[in-house]
């Protein structure tokens, strides 16, 4: 989900509060402002702003705050360009100075609250906000601004109210039936949630925050095709963010295709480096994939990030369990998600484990690829000649099952019957 000022440009709630011109003028700024004419100033910078020229707008705001220190509507403008051009912290530094001389001036109060948002200040942008809604309870961009805020830190029975004014203002919008859709759908309005996500891209196929949100609640009602494609659409209609690429990951371990699980938590890592929660899920597809070296790097990669995520260590334990390392999987099983409680010994262990499981798989691999080369070469030899037909269904010694993992059901060196990891008591033989 995005928020309204993330898409000020073309957003119908945005506070514009300019004219907008379908080209470009041609005069120069030195024609606005010698001799100075202020209204016709102020129109050439929003034709400006809406050719994308916000250089352009701000030479003009500028060149009218030199000339006349009072002038709060150059300001503000000025603040609200800054604000679409991405430079936030300078846009909440004017905003506040007109704020603070004009109280009651809401765009820029709205404007602040949404320029706050966009930096991470939750706590400043939602007093914004309310103080907008103080003057004009039914201002959208605080509706919206506020109910974003309040969904965002989880308070969903807080942001429905403001969701549905703000639905009600603007019943055929999607951004508003999908802002009113997120707050209701974790409340257990499930059905009516599908059904605004949908009506939203019926109104505008291309919003992405409807297809994440129906891709995010149909993955929760296990519809996982459906949310396959609704996830599949918001990437291609570039929603290449790392939430969008964990949930694309989450749903493709569902559906058991662990390549493109690895790839899309791959691409939500590189997206978001320092979240521990892509190399857990990293760890999970790799295991299921068969790469236990992946598996292990990627957990103790997860807990070197966080020293206390019991899902990190809970992900090296299962992984050193399934790469036969019973021992080191029980130090760290036991360590309840505590990272400095395992023992020094077991990574030693680890940092040979992993580069042995590295070359065993590369071995592997290889041999794969001569025998898959040597079996196409003898079909293609003549009929007369033709290998037997054991010769072309026993497999090499090679290919047997290293003494680092068993596969599901098979039988150890003491007879007893090796289960999947995820399935393993967590202390063996206790």
């Amino acid at each position: 989900m995005i928020c309204f000022a993330d898409r000020a440009a073309e957003s119908p709630l945005s506070d514009r509060n300019g004219t907008s011109a379908a080209q470009e003028p041609t005069q120069s700024m030195a024609s606005f402002l010698s001799p100075p004419e202020a209204s016709d100033a102020l129109i050439a910078a929003a034709a400006r702003e809406s050719a994308g020229d916000f250089n352009g707008a701000l030479d003009i705001y500028r060149a009218l705050m030199t000339r006349d220190p009072e002038d709060f509507e150059a300001r503000y403008r000025a603040g609200t360009a800054m604000m679409r051009k991405g430079d936030l912290e300078e846009a909440v530094t004017l905003l506040r100075q007109v704020v603070f001389t004009r109280p009651e001036h809401g765009p820029a109060r709205a404007n602040l609250g949404n320029a706050l948002l966009l930096l991470g200040r939750y706590d400043q942008a939602r007093e914004a906000f309310l103080a907008v809604l103080d003057f004009d309870r039914d201002n959208r961009n605080a509706l919206y601004g506020l109910s974003t805020i309040l969904i965002r830190s989880g308070r969903h029975a807080q942001a429905a109210p403001h969701a549905r004014r703000l639905l009600k203002a603007m019943p055929e919008s999607a951004a508003a039936l999908t802002l009113d859709a997120d707050a209701q759908a974790p409340l257990g309005n499930v059905a009516a949630a599908i059904a605004q996500y949908r009506h939203a891209l019926r109104l505008d196929e291309t919003y992405v925050p409807a297809l994440k949100g129906l891709a995010r609640i149909l993955f929760r009602q296990a519809r996982h095709e459906e949310a396959l494609d609704a996830a599949t659409h918001a990437v291609a209609r570039g929603a290449a963010d790392a939430e969008i690429m964990a949930l694309l990951g989450s749903i493709h371990l569902a559906g058991e295709r662990w390549s493109e699980a690895i790839e899309a938590f791959a691409d939500a890592q590189e997206l978001e480096p320092d979240n521990p929660e892509h190399p857990i899920q990293l760890s999970h597809a790799c295991r299921k994939a068969g790469d236990l070296a992946g598996a292990l790097s990627n957990a103790r990669a997860a807990w070197e990030l966080d020293a206390d995520n019991r899902a990190a260590g809970n992900a090296l334990g299962t992984a050193l369990a399934a790469a036969g390392a019973g021992l080191q999987a029980r130090s760290v099983l036991m360590a309840a998600g505590q990272r400095d409680r395992v023992p020094q010994g077991v990574w030693r262990d680890l940092d040979v484990l992993v580069p042995q499981l590295e070359k065993q798989a590369v071995e592997r691999a290889q041999e794969a690829a001569e025998r898959a080369e040597r079996l196409l070469a003898e079909r293609q030899q003549p009929t007369d000649q033709a290998p037997a037909a054991e010769e072309l269904f026993t497999e090499p010694a090679s290919n047997e099952i290293e003494q680092t993992g068993h596969a599901e059901g098979e039988t150890g060196e003491e007879g007893e019957t090796r289960r999947d990891p995820e399935n393993l008591p967590l202390f063996p033989g206790m």
